[in-house]
């Protein structure tokens, strides 16, 4: 009797330390597949522009896996993956002098950038996230166009979205957005 307690007390031990293991392991693995990086500049421009930094923080993983030098197949740039003339009318917002399009492939510039960008949406927007990022995306002229075909509530999740691409987008940023708050304190 004494030996049977004694093996369910081994496997019980087993199980716990198994689960701990695991849930550490999840922990690195999450933290090393979202990564905290050019932390300074998010958290100056977010704050600037009175944002979530963690959208911030999952808007620069999905665009570019934070890195800097990347370049999409329609010419994005960046980060956070700004287009050369979306950054050039931008740099004039915010009185850059002498912008050309590989600033944006310096990351503080970039976020300084996108920063402004998502402020602009939101400004446009409110604070529906659904439709600052999909005009992030797919242009705030698409949403505003999905808007007067079908009200001005249109798009109160990411499932109401007609291009299959931008519903995607939406979804991943948000749920990095998620994984960012779950895996990191930012003041």
């Amino acid at each position: 009797m004494k030996r049977h307690k004694k093996k369910r007390w081994i496997v019980a031990i087993c199980i716990v330390l198994f689960l701990v293991v695991s849930l550490i392991g999840t922990y690195g693995y999450c933290r090393m597949r979202f990564p905290l990086k050019y932390e300074v500049f998010v958290q100056e421009y977010a704050q600037e522009y009175q944002l979530d930094p963690y959208l911030v923080l999952a808007v620069i993983w999905a665009e570019s896996s934070f890195r800097p030098e990347i370049h999409s197949r329609v010419g994005a740039m960046g980060l956070m993956q700004i287009m050369p003339s979306t950054g050039e009318w931008i740099a004039g917002k915010l009185g850059i002098e002498d912008f050309e399009a590989e600033m944006l492939l310096e990351p503080q510039t970039n976020i300084r950038i996108g920063c402004w960008y998502l402020h602009y949406l939101e400004q446009q927007f409110g604070k529906n996230e659904v439709k600052i990022l999909a005009g992030y995306n797919a242009g705030p002229n698409n949403v505003k166009k999905w808007q007067q075909e079908w009200g001005e509530e249109y798009l109160p999740e990411a499932k109401d979205i007609p291009y299959p691409e931008t519903e995607e987008y939406v979804k991943r940023v948000c749920n990095a957005k998620a994984i960012y708050k779950w895996l990191y304190q930012l003041d």
